[in-house]
């Protein structure tokens, strides 16, 4: 999934609960729920961790991804009126901190995060390695889809 999602995801929860604590678990456990949805980014991650000539491209739909998912939360907190800034704030933090944890662990391979980037693959993979991946067009198509409907929960 993109970062916006798992951001857009994120916020939503931590609306819902209305805890910062319960905002940040919730938030890191649907990290791991809808990435076992296949997102058609298989061959980014590929692009990456298997063929290492391509790197460029992974990292770059990576930046791009992560600059849209910035200014897609800064527009929610700006143009909503949102209960606690914390809960919001908490339910983005554990959305996209598995990812972060991944990409630290991607760049410095230090045993102490390999675990993690273990389980996070477990659920990435879940579906995709066992039925294959769906197109990234149509993964983006319907992440946006997801992503409009989310934002209205705010």
């Amino acid at each position: 999934m993109t970062l916006t999602t798992h951001a857009t995801l994120g916020a939503v929860i931590g609306h819902a609960t209305g805890n910062p604590l319960l905002a940040f678990i919730f938030g890191f456990i649907s990290h791991f729920l809808i990435d076992m949805i296949p997102h058609g980014d298989t061959g980014i991650s590929d692009n990456f961790r298997v063929h290492k000539r391509r790197r460029k491209q992974a990292v770059a739909y990576v930046m791009v991804d992560a600059v849209f998912a910035i200014f897609f939360v800064l527009l929610l907190a700006n143009t909503r009126d949102i209960e606690s800034v914390r809960t919001f704030s908490w339910g983005i933090v554990g959305g996209v901190l598995p990812d972060l944890i991944v990409g630290l662990y991607e760049i410095t391979k230090t045993p102490l995060l390999l675990w993690f980037n273990k389980l996070h693959f477990f659920f990435h993979d879940f579906f995709t390695k066992r039925k294959g991946d769906v197109p990234l067009y149509y993964a983006i198509l319907a992440q946006i889809v997801l992503i409009a409907y989310l934002q209205t929960k705010l």
